[in-house]
């Protein structure tokens, strides 16, 4: 596996996977777009098996922090620690950063296990976050 900066020639296969992962929750090809192609507070990552792009995570930069903003691998190939590796590799790369924050769907529990094994804390709740209505779990870890 090979983890690496994402192209603009990303976008159909990014756009593939937030659908198979988030389906009425999925950011549109815009937004994903403008992750890739925004530059100045903003990288993405993507993990490729053999070639073929499988998983990806989406930051945002800010004084003293980094937002995870989105993070997703495909659904074949989750629970076989694709998204271990690519949360590994998010914060071996925010050394300058004091702290970094997510948003994860109350209900999503092989994440929040991820998330609280790389030793994040729920911090907040925001009820209704998602599209679908359901709540977010803040959370945060500090380096």
């Amino acid at each position: 596996m090979n983890i690496r900066a994402s192209e603009e020639t990303d976008l159909a296969r990014i756009l593939q996977i937030e659908n198979s992962v988030f389906q009425n929750s999925a950011w549109t090809r815009a937004m994903i777009s403008d992750e890739l192609t925004l530059n100045v507070d903003r990288k993405t990552w993507v993990i490729d098996s053999n070639k073929e792009l499988v998983g990806y995570c989406m930051l945002r930069y800010g004084p003293n922090e980094v937002h995870l903003v989105n993070m997703a691998v495909d659904p074949s190939l989750q629970k076989m620690g694709i998204g271990k590796k690519l949360l590994i590799h998010f914060l071996d790369n925010i050394p300058k950063y004091s702290s970094a924050y997510l948003e994860v769907k109350r209900g999503n529990f092989p994440a929040i296990k991820l998330y609280l094994n790389a030793g994040f804390k729920d911090i907040s709740i925001r009820e209704g976050y998602y599209p679908d209505g359901e709540d977010a779990i803040v959370m945060c870890l500090n380096k």
